[in-house]
């Protein structure tokens, strides 16, 4: 959204989220569409805050599938079940099952929700702690261990065996444990994938290049498709693991992308501007409303809620 348009009034806003919210309703009615152009039209001011927060807002996902529904599913896939009632049982939910990220959890052997941290053994012994909205499926054989990360992001404390390789693949990156703790995030959002080093050593590649990190070490894709390197502090970044969520001297639109991964919905920024502000806090990742009021009272910022899937944050 262009810094200009921090000037549209909270009521104007307010109205265009719940058009939004109710345009992208399965029950809107042909009323509520001759309703809306109806005030789309009165005002220049309404068409404008409605395609923004509508552009921003696109790609919420928003499509609840009970969990022990999605894990009857899922036993059924394993079963291999056949026939006619498992084709209608197919095709009843093959539609919502291909909307990322229940498409994604169908796959998976592993996953969490929205705001779940989890923490996993695997048949190796290997401990695995699942992030936020996190998704892997397990592939052991008699060569290697491969870990497929469909979604989020997962911090491994792999179990050596000589015999076997670990490997994870999140699509853009393969990270190979050369004995280590590590985690791979996969592309969130606005958010590149990495991998980030706590102990040990990790082998990196990528279309081109093949890297091996240290201690202390992380690799993202930058906008070119290429391996940025970096250094960091993997303890605090990994603190999730805690429940923490850890920034020094981040930008804050990268805390609010990140606070958004831990809540349904989404928090959109609505100037630039104050989207370079540096933020260092500790905050805990099950209470990200909290976090919104304290970097409200801390930072020259307005926080509105329009909907409980919307916030908006423009400056003050």
């Amino acid at each position: 959204m262009n810094d200009n348009r921090q000037d549209i009034d909270d009521s104007i806003l307010q109205s265009a989220a719940a058009w939004v919210a109710r345009l992208q309703s399965r029950d809107a009615t042909m009323v509520d569409r001759e309703a809306f152009e109806a005030w789309r039209v009165e005002n220049p001011e309404h068409a404008r805050a409605y395609d923004d927060l509508r552009t921003l807002w696109a790609d919420l996902e928003d499509v609840p599938i009970p969990p022990e529904r999605l894990g009857r599913l899922r036993a059924l896939r394993r079963r291999k079940t056949s026939g006619i009632v498992a084709l209608c049982l197919t095709a009843g939910v093959a539609a919502v099952l291909m909307t990322t990220p229940y498409a994604d959890r169908w796959r998976a052997d592993y996953y969490t929700g929205v705001g779940e941290v989890r923490r996993v053994t695997l048949a190796d012994g290997t401990q695995v702690d699942l992030n936020t909205d996190t998704a892997l499926a397990v592939r052991f054989d008699e060569g290697r261990r491969r870990i497929e990360l469909l979604r989020g992001e997962a911090f491994f404390d792999v179990m050596k065996d000589p015999r076997r390789s670990f490997i994870v693949e999140e699509g853009t990156i393969t990270a190979t444990a050369l004995g280590t703790h590590y985690s791979v995030k996969a592309a969130t959002g606005s958010l590149s994938p990495d991998v980030q080093v706590e102990e040990g050593r990790v082998q990196v590649w990528t279309t081109g290049q093949d890297v091996v990190l240290g201690a202390g070490d992380v690799a993202t894709i930058d906008r070119e498709g290429r391996l940025a390197l970096a250094k960091a502090d993997v303890a605090a970044r990994a603190a999730w693991r805690d429940g923490k969520l850890v920034f020094s001297r981040r930008p804050l639109r990268q805390v609010l992308a990140t606070l958004e991964r831990y809540r349904h919905g989404r928090i959109l920024l609505m100037d630039g501007a104050v989207g370079d502000l540096e933020v260092s806090g500790i905050f805990d990742l099950h209470d990200t409303d909290d976090a919104l009021r304290v970097l409200e009272a801390s930072l020259p910022l307005s926080v509105m809620r329009l909907s409980d899937l919307m916030v908006v944050v423009r400056s003050r």
